[in-house]
């Protein structure tokens, strides 16, 4: 026979042997021994209390529970702006603009592009009738993309 039939029945014996020992121990070993290791949990309900909070909005901002935070430039969704003169209201957006525009600024770092050579629309149109050849530029490489269906 082959090595891999021989090792299969023997295996199988094995396994058979094993089994028949575990079956055995269970219907003629000692019952009513409890495991040494097993831990007991109480599930009752009754002794966890959470009490909810409350979460409230009003027009300046909202607050959770006892502490209140306000929000800048809270305007309900329903109501539209109340401004009375659209010059002043378009002087005083614009300056809040300025204003916005100018933190986001400060927080930017500057980079300069690197290992990059960017071409406008109008280059890249220059570049494509020339097949790829600008004036003090390398040449281009266009790999044509044909549908072949």
């Amino acid at each position: 026979m082959d090595s891999y039939f021989i090792f299969a029945i023997a295996l199988t014996v094995v396994y058979i042997i094993y089994y028949a020992v575990i079956v055995v121990q269970d219907l003629y070993g000692e019952k009513g021994t409890d495991k040494p290791g097993e831990e007991i949990f109480d599930l009752d309900m009754e002794d966890t209390t959470e009490e909810s909070i409350d979460v409230s909005e009003n027009d300046t901002g909202f607050s959770i529970g006892s502490e209140k935070y306000d929000t800048e430039n809270f305007q309900p969704a329903s109501e539209p702006p109340q401004e009375t003169d659209t010059d002043q209201g378009e002087g005083a957006a614009q300056e809040r603009f300025e204003q916005l525009k100018a933190k986001v600024e400060a927080r930017l770092e500057d980079t300069e592009p690197y290992l990059s050579d960017p071409l406008t629309a109008e280059e890249m149109y220059k570049a494509m009738v020339s097949g790829g050849r600008l004036d003090g530029r390398p040449e281009l490489s266009w790999k044509p993309i044909k549908d072949k269906l």
